[in-house]
């Protein structure tokens, strides 16, 4: 009689916890480990290529010197061209602004050449020709840059500073002829290939396509002031007279880059 009373105690208890057991909650798995999507930084350094078009190069005005008859005076219109070359710099970023140097050297090739013909009192009756060369050289920049980096991995930023290069249109030579096109009197100058400095102010934006990579588009303002020379008598009757000339060093740059960005640590 016991053991069965103990049996039949063990048996409602046993039904009990299972009912309790039925009623708890199931366990949850426990939630899969969260990792924030990168956050990209400009920091760091970078090399890189770039190239595009330059304009509004003009060679300034031909005025003569030292002549008793009119001859008239010269000037040039604009031109436009090639720039290529490569850049290296480096940036840090402090939330959404970015600050940086960057250096490059490029060269620019404005090809275009031209020549004017005027008629002139001098030489008793001529027609004057005029001829000029836009300058191939090169140009480098070593500026400071400021960012905006607050649309993802999009830069818009702002540069300026130091320009420097031998690049800048010029009058080659002056020669009078008489009407059945015969030289009269010529005059030259020598090569004006000096290296100048300057500024450069300018604007761009810049994204990065990967971790590493970014393409960027610019604009730049570059003047190395100008430069006066004289193109001198290279016949005997020029003795006395002369032409004074202007070399203008103003440029304008439109570029496209790509560069590659060290991973930093």
């Amino acid at each position: 009689m016991f053991v069965r009373s103990v049996l039949a105690a063990a048996t409602v208890a046993g039904m009990a916890g299972s009912a309790l057991a039925a009623d708890l909650p199931m366990r949850s798995p426990p939630p899969a480990p969260y990792y924030p999507a990168p956050v990209y930084s400009w920091t760091g350094f970078y090399v890189g290529a770039n190239l595009g078009g330059a304009f509004d190069n003009k060679a300034g005005a031909l005025t003569p010197n030292g002549f008793t008859t009119s001859v008239g005076t010269s000037s040039s219109g604009s031109d436009s061209g090639f720039i290529g070359g490569g850049q290296a710099g480096y940036n840090w970023q402090n939330g959404v602004f970015v600050y940086g140097v960057e250096t490059d050297i490029d060269y620019i090739n404005i090809g275009g050449r031209g020549s004017t013909s005027t008629a002139t009192s001098a030489f008793n009756g001529s027609t004057l020709t005029t001829k000029r060369e836009d300058g191939n050289g090169f140009l480098g920049t070593f500026r400071g840059r400021l960012g905006y980096a607050g649309f993802d991995r999009t830069l818009l930023y702002v540069t300026g500073g130091l320009a420097y290069g031998n690049y800048g249109s010029r009058y080659t030579s002056a020669t009078f002829s008489a009407a059945n096109s015969l030289s009269i009197a010529t005059y030259g100058v020598n090569n004006n290939d000096d290296v100048r400095v300057g500024y450069t102010i300018g604007a761009g934006i810049e994204y990065a396509i990967t971790p590493n990579i970014s393409v960027k588009g610019e604009y730049l303002y570059a003047d190395l002031g100008s430069k006066n020379y004289t193109l001198v008598g290279t016949s005997i009757n020029t003795q006395g007279t002369s032409f004074n000339a202007k070399s203008d060093g103003a440029t304008q740059l439109a570029r496209i880059g790509l560069n590659y960005k060290f991973t930093t640590y």
